[in-house]
C-alpha cells in the first residue's frame, strides 16, 4: 500500500471518528437543557389553598366580639359610668367601624357627659388668673358659658412692638383678641417641681373644650399687665368637671 492511500484512509477514519463524538456531544447537550427545564417548572408551581373556612372562623369571631362588647357599654351605662360606656363604643368601633348605631350612640354620651356635673363660678377681670375654677381631666370634653359685661381700662406705656406676650402669667396671650375671656390648665406638680402652665387658649363666650392634661382650670381676660379692668364675668360649666 502507497503513502498516499494510507493519508488517505487515516484521514477519513479521523473524520468519522469526529462526527461521532459530536453527535454524542449534541444528545447529551439536548439531554441537559429538558432536565433543566422540567427543574425549573418544578420551582414555579405553586399550590393555592382556599381560605373559606378561614373567612367563616373570622366573621364569627368579629360578631361575637362585638356582641359582647357591646352588653358590657349597656351594663356600664345602666350603672352610671358614662366614660366607661363611651370607651367600649370607640373600641367597637376600632375592630369594626361599619357597625350601625354606634356613631349616634357616642354622640348621644357625649351630650349626657356635657350636661352633667353643674359648676358655677366668678371671674373677677381686675385680679389676673386668680383661683382655679375646676378640675378637669385630660381627653374629657367640658362646657363653658360666659356672660357679664365689665370695663376694661388701662393707661399703659406701649412701644410699637405693642404689648409682650412673653409670660404666661403676667402678659397677654399672643393670638388672641384683647378683653377676650381665656383659660389655662395647670398640671399638678410632679417630684415637687413647680409645675409648669399649659398654653393659653381662647374661650370667649363659651363652647366644647377638651384639655390635653389632668390639671387646675384658670379663667382670666386677656389684658396686658398693669391694666385697671374692673367687673366680673359669670361662668357655668358642664361635662367632665370637679370642683377644684
Amino acid at each position: 500500500m502507497t503513502r498516499c492511500r494510507k493519508l488517505a484512509m487515516l484521514s477519513v477514519t479521523v473524520l468519522v471518528a469526529l462526527l461521532v463524538v459530536g453527535g454524542v456531544l449534541r444528545a447529551q447537550g439536548g439531554t441537559g437543557q429538558k432536565a433543566r427545564k422540567k427543574t425549573t417548572r418544578k420551582k414555579t408551581t405553586r399550590k393555592t389553598v382556599s381560605t373559606k373556612s378561614v373567612d367563616v372562623k373570622v366573621k364569627k369571631f368579629r360578631e361575637s366580639f362585638v356582641r359582647q362588647a357591646a352588653g358590657l357599654a349597656r351594663s356600664y351605662e345602666e350603672s352610671g359610668n358614662l366614660v366607661k360606656t363611651r370607651q367600649m363604643l370607640e373600641l367597637i368601633l376600632k375592630f369594626d367601624p361599619e357597625v350601625r348605631g354606634v356613631r349616634d350612640k357616642i354622640k348621644q354620651i357625649d351630650e349626657q357627659m356635657l350636661s352633667a356635673n353643674e359648676l358655677e363660678a366668678e371671674v373677677d377681670v381686675s385680679k389676673g388668673w386668680g383661683q382655679p375654677v375646676a378640675a378637669v381631666f385630660k381627653g374629657q370634653p367640658l362646657r363653658i358659658q360666659a356672660a357679664g359685661d365689665f370695663r376694661f381700662v388701662a393707661s399703659l406705656s406701649i412701644g410699637p412692638a405693642g404689648f409682650p406676650v412673653a409670660d404666661t402669667a403676667r402678659d397677654m396671650a399672643g393670638g388672641i383678641r384683647c378683653g377676650a375671656l381665656i383659660g389655662v390648665v395647670v398640671p399638678p406638680p410632679k417630684a415637687g417641681k413647680r409645675p409648669k402652665p399649659g398654653k393659653p387658649f381662647l374661650v370667649g363666650g363659651g363652647g366644647t373644650i377638651t384639655p390635653k392634661e389632668n390639671g387646675l382650670l384658670f379663667l382670666k381676660i386677656n389684658a396686658p399687665a398693669g391694666h385697671k379692668c374692673n367687673g366680673r364675668v359669670q361662668v357655668r360649666m358642664t361635662g367632665n368637671v370637679r370642683k377644684p
